[in-house]
């Protein structure tokens, strides 16, 4: 088969596969979503995995969630650098939140899935945060509509060492 052939039918495939999970969500309250994947992860610990740049690749979720089909792999460095500063940055921005105690006084409740991904040559980590206990959530992209603070995402600039992003679902 014709190499051009297949990347477009891979791309196809994604985009067919995004809209679909676009259109089940809409008007949805409290839906859950959990992308299987076909490999284990790199690295993890008790309460956090890093995604490999393949199992990210294979997962589908470039397209349709970070905008990005450039991924890598963050080192356990990153991701440790990543996590001295989270709970800092989950207190500047505590206006997101509305439970108590604070979130960033309870991150040892949470899980965390890690993704590598770059956006202009800028390589960034997507950090995937939910406190419920979900099955496989260490070889399965976590993905839930609605929960409240128990799910919020972030992305931290690895060069830069900032985090640039914060986003916590909404309550039904």
């Amino acid at each position: 088969m014709n190499h051009n052939i297949v990347l477009q039918t891979r791309k196809n495939l994604k985009q067919i596969i995004r809209i679909m999970l676009q259109t089940m969500f809409v008007g949805c309250n409290a839906c859950g979503i959990v992308v299987e994947s076909p490999t284990g992860v790199v690295d993890a610990n008790q309460n956090w995995v890093i995604i490999e740049e393949n199992q990210a690749e294979d997962m589908g979720i470039g397209a349709w969630l970070l905008h990005s089909d450039d991924f890598w792999t963050p080192s356990t460095d990153d991701i440790l650098r990543l996590e001295e500063g989270v709970a800092e940055y989950l207190r500047q921005n505590s206006g997101a939140f509305y439970r108590q105690p604070p979130v960033w006084e309870r991150l040892d409740e949470y899980r965390r899935q890690y993704i590598g991904y770059a956006i202009e040559g800028k390589k960034i980590i997507y950090g995937n945060f939910f406190c419920s206990e979900e099955d496989n959530w260490q070889q399965e992209f976590v993905m839930v509509i609605d929960g409240g603070d128990c799910y919020f995402q972030v992305k931290y600039d690895v060069e830069s060492g900032k985090f640039i992003y914060l986003a916590v679902n909404g309550e039904a």
